[in-house]
């Protein structure tokens, strides 16, 4: 006759189901992190890789100004309740030839002001009606032109989503390699198997040295090497 006896840890079970969880909002998290940064890296490239075609490969024509005037462009704050901030920018209508043919566009300068009086004194002092002025133009379409100086705030801005991207793909690709590692650390405690533990019913009355981590195996409270019965559930302890 023996008596068969397991040991029952539902705590343990519980903090692997917690560990499982924990994995995988990390990963989760790590892959959603990875492809906003991958996202942010290509939307830098591709700005900046505009900025290269249209100072370094469209090519360029003469332009002289026809007349000039000053705009008035309103920008949105991003914080909500902010007021809008009046700009003021010249913009320049230019005559230009590009194979043989004559083309007159208008296009605004990359300069901007805060007031209109100093919107006018750079339309006067830089683009006075007959001045000359190197033009990039638009292969495709030659009323798409540039002039002046390349537009540093565009450059700043593709630099900070390529800077952005990479940092925030960095945080990501971490994540996912610490969950890798948690899966790793995990695996070999969810293969191993618990072994059951046998004590002869004749030695019941001898303390065993796991005796005081034996449970029962119905309801898994903690019992007695010299219990019978569980007090819990009353399931008999003696085995057929």
């Amino acid at each position: 006759m023996e008596v068969c006896w397991q040991d029952y840890h539902p705590s343990g079970h519980n903090n692997t189901m917690d560990n499982k969880e924990g994995r995988g909002e990390l990963v989760s998290k790590g892959v959603m992190e990875l492809l906003v940064g991958l996202s942010l890296m290509l939307a830098g490239i591709w700005a900046g890789r505009q900025l290269h075609i249209v100072w370094n490969i469209w090519p360029s024509t003469d332009g002289v100004v026809v007349r000039g005037a000053v705009q008035e462009v309103l920008e949105v704050p991003y914080a909500k309740g902010g007021m809008p901030i009046h700009r003021y920018t010249p913009t320049i209508e230019f005559r230009y030839t590009v194979n043989g043919r004559e083309f007159t566009t208008e296009a605004p300068s990359v300069y901007a002001a805060d007031t209109y009086e100093k919107a006018a004194a750079n339309l006067v002092r830089m683009y006075a009606p007959g001045t000359h002025h190197p033009l990039r133009y638009n292969p495709r379409d030659p009323r798409d032109i540039r002039f002046g100086i390349i537009e540093f705030g565009s450059l700043a801005f593709s630099f900070l989503l390529l800077i952005g991207g990479v940092a925030l793909s960095a945080v990501g690709l971490k994540s996912l390699v610490m969950g890798y590692w948690q899966r790793v650390e995990l695996a070999p405690a969810k293969e191993q198997g618990i072994p059951a533990k046998v004590l002869p019913f004749a030695d019941r009355a001898r303390q065993e040295p796991s005796a005081a981590t034996l449970r029962c195996p119905a309801c898994g409270r903690q019992v007695k090497v010299t219990e019978d019965t569980c007090p819990n559930c009353l399931k008999s302890l003696r085995a057929a």
